[in-house]
């Protein structure tokens, strides 16, 4: 099966559930997050289709392509926000699962 370029524009609601294991990140951002795999390139992408219907985090500056994934914090609140973060940073501190 080929690479899904749809993929970088599906809703958050159809991301999977992660939880944070980091105490600080838990009191910052919530526990639970909505989140997927994708890459800095992606996100950038997904930022200019869609940062005028949402609340995002400008994407990092992308001269070579970097793993990560797009998280969406403070779920359910008013400050709601997706935001991108390279993938060793974001499994130090979430876990598949509520």
């Amino acid at each position: 099966m080929g690479y899904d370029f749809s993929k970088k524009f599906i809703d958050s609601n159809a991301m999977d559930s992660y939880s944070s294991i980091d105490t600080e990140t838990t009191k910052r951002f919530g526990k639970r997050v909505k989140a997927m795999p994708l890459s800095n390139v992606d996100y950038k992408q997904r930022f200019h289709k869609l940062k005028s219907s949402r609340t995002m985090k400008s994407p990092p500056s992308c001269g070579r392509i970097f793993l990560g994934y797009i998280v969406v914090r403070n779920l359910h609140t008013n400050k709601e926000y997706e935001t991108w973060m390279p993938d060793h940073v974001f499994d130090e501190i979430y876990k598949l699962g509520t």
